[in-house]
């Protein structure tokens, strides 16, 4: 096709008329037109082209007044699509760069293992998988639990403002996201032209999807606690991080798994390690993979590495996951998920877990093993409420202070000095010490 001969994709021309203007839509683009991609490489230095410069920057202007966000995956054509299209629609926006949109995309773990299923099925073979299985190709994310994770992650970031929030990104991950969450196989015409999109946002009985001609509701949430998800969600924590090559035996565990309910990235991923062996094994992976240290913490050594800050703790003396998760206070943080080096995996979620999400509060396990830092599980309680819109009932405040007043003066004061250890501040905890103990 010519350059005379590009244009706007005419379902994408629809889906600006039909979409509603009183509630973020998120629009998952296809980038730009680009060069032939070399024979058997990914190709992602390939620019687009002039003609593909022109038609973004002539969707920029027919999103004029609409556009809130712009997210891209990495690559450069998508960078540059991304670009063209902020300069057309004459909006200073800040352009973020989303990993789970290209570089490695949100159905990709491990690079080097998912290129042999491009060599062993080619470009179309691979959609055709992600489309119709079930199962994950080999370095793969499960597509189904990857779709809608993605899909979650963006209306998050939409963050619920009225308008258009692109993100663009590559036909695999179109192709694939539209078809698990309209429920439908695409074939191969049905795959995205240049800039042709998805759509999806948020309504009172479901998610609307919409791609051509395709509309469904997906049920929501879109994610939650389910083996599958909390699976599918450790699996790309720990490729992004620590990789599946350490030879380390260890349990991803705690409160992460609540990215899966709010769609937001993890505030840290906790790798406990059930031997010194493992722990080493660990720390030699993430320091392979460029892990940099992260300052001090009190029970664990810090690294950044991946736009992650990953924990190990220093306790080795838990053999196993159900032990590991016996460690914890709170509901919401007895999950895991155990790595086992020959890339064997196994899933535990606690009742009070599923219990919390069902009642949409945070809950406590009781009695409090850890009940010398109450103050800070307190602390703690009242943040994952903030963070996830629920609420701490006060008979799981009034069990923390039951806890903190059985104790004699000495303790008293060890509590509230571990807490200023342990804790972040900022949630009202000396300010309740001071009232009620003036």
């Amino acid at each position: 096709m010519s350059a005379l001969q590009w244009q706007i994709p005419p379902s994408l021309l629809q889906q600006l008329q039909r979409t509603p203007k009183d509630r973020a839509v998120v629009m998952l683009v296809r980038h730009s037109v680009r060069e032939a991609l070399p024979p058997g490489d990914v190709g992602n230095a390939v620019p687009i082209t002039d003609a593909g410069r022109g038609l973004a920057l002539e969707l920029g202007r027919l999103l004029r007044g609409r556009l809130r966000t712009l997210e891209t995956s990495p690559v450069l054509r998508c960078v540059q699509t991304a670009q063209a299209i902020a300069e057309g629609a004459g909006e200073d926006l800040t352009i973020r760069e989303n990993r789970l949109l290209g570089e490695p995309g949100a159905f990709v773990l491990d690079g080097g293992r998912a290129w042999a299923n491009w060599e062993r099925l080619g470009h179309e073979g691979v959609v055709q998988a992600l489309v119709s299985e079930t199962s994950a190709l080999p370095g793969m994310a499960r597509p189904d639990e990857a779709a809608r994770f993605l899909v979650r992650s963006m209306l998050t970031a939409a963050a619920d403002q009225p308008g258009l929030h692109l993100f663009v990104t590559h036909d695999l991950l179109v192709t694939a996201t539209a078809a698990r969450l309209l429920g439908r196989p695409l074939g191969l015409d049905e795959w995205p032209w240049f800039l042709e999109a998805a759509c999806f946002w948020s309504a009172s009985d479901g998610v609307e999807v919409r791609y051509r001609d395709h509309q469904a509701t997906h049920p929501d949430p879109l994610c939650g606690l389910a083996e599958a998800d909390v699976l599918e969600f450790a699996r790309r924590e720990i490729a992004a991080t620590v990789g599946f090559s350490s030879g380390a035996r260890f349990f991803l565990a705690g409160g992460a798994f609540k990215s899966l309910l709010t769609g937001r990235p993890p505030k840290d991923l906790d790798l406990w390690a059930p031997s010194e062996d493992d722990r080493a094994l660990l720390i030699a992976a993430l320091q392979s993979r460029g892990a940099r240290p992260a300052g001090h913490r009190p029970f664990a050594d810090a690294f950044e590495v991946g736009g992650r800050v990953v924990e190990v703790p220093h306790a080795t003396d838990a053999g196993s996951l159900p032990e590991t998760l016996a460690r914890f206070d709170i509901g919401l943080s007895a999950v895991g998920v155990e790595h086992r080096p020959n890339d064997g995996w196994s899933v535990m979620v606690h009742t009070m877990a599923h219990e919390s999400v069902l009642r949409r509060e945070v809950l406590l396990l009781k009695p409090l093993v850890n009940w010398k830092y109450a103050l800070t599980t307190l602390e703690r309680t009242r943040r994952y409420a903030q963070e996830l819109s629920f609420s701490v009932p006060p008979a799981e405040e009034a069990e923390v202070w039951r806890v903190f007043e059985a104790q004699d003066a000495q303790l008293r004061a060890g509590l509230i000095e571990r807490y200023r250890r342990t804790g972040l501040g900022g949630f009202g905890i000396m300010e309740d010490i001071a009232c009620r103990y003036p």
